[in-house]
């Protein structure tokens, strides 16, 4: 019997996450995404992207319970294609995952886009002008689908750490309310 697999996927808007995660899903395995929420349960019109920021938080609570249906059913493999940052969302995936007996692996996107822009920000210190052009051509092709403007995707990549594990995703605890206003 093969390893049921569950892959969360990393990266920016339109840098290729959602196309890597068809391909590491295949025929049989499973994709969820935010943005099936926005196309199926919000609107008329099941082929149009219907965003309603307001709807977030029940849009990944949406998503993580098809999450665990999936995992009930055995599916494999299971990709959760969302940015996966180091959060308490990541972390409920990975765990839940891990205590069904999956393995749970991090991907990143294949594209050529991401290959540029991840060495880019692992040195992001020194490269702020380059991530600069290329938040605004993501949002550029990002426009067409989701609309995520430049300036979102510049404070992702100002977020993004490259050395993240599946590891320190499960370890991950939230700061307090009170430990983060501590920090800022």
């Amino acid at each position: 019997m093969s390893a049921k697999i569950a892959y969360l996927m990393r990266g920016l808007p339109s840098s290729g996450k959602s196309f890597t995660a068809r391909r590491l899903a295949g025929t049989d395995g499973v994709v969820l995404e935010t943005d099936q929420y926005f196309y199926t349960e919000v609107g008329d019109d099941p082929t149009k992207f219907e965003f309603r920021r307001e709807l977030m938080d029940t849009a990944r609570e949406w998503v993580f319970r098809r999450f665990c249906d999936a995992v009930a059913a055995g599916a494999s493999p299971i990709v959760v294609d969302r940015g996966n940052a180091l959060c308490e969302l990541s972390a409920r995936f990975a765990r839940y995952a891990v205590e069904h007996g999956y393995d749970v692996q991090l991907r990143e996107p294949d594209s050529d886009i991401w290959q540029e822009i991840r060495v880019l920000l692992k040195y992001k210190d020194l490269t702020r002008t380059v991530l600069d052009q290329w938040a605004e051509r993501l949002a550029d092709i990002n426009k067409r689908t989701h609309g995520v403007s430049a300036r979102s995707i510049r404070r992702l990549m100002d977020k993004w750490r490259h050395d993240v594990t599946i590891e320190d995703i499960l370890k991950y605890k939230a700061k307090s309310k009170k430990a983060k206003a501590a920090t800022e």
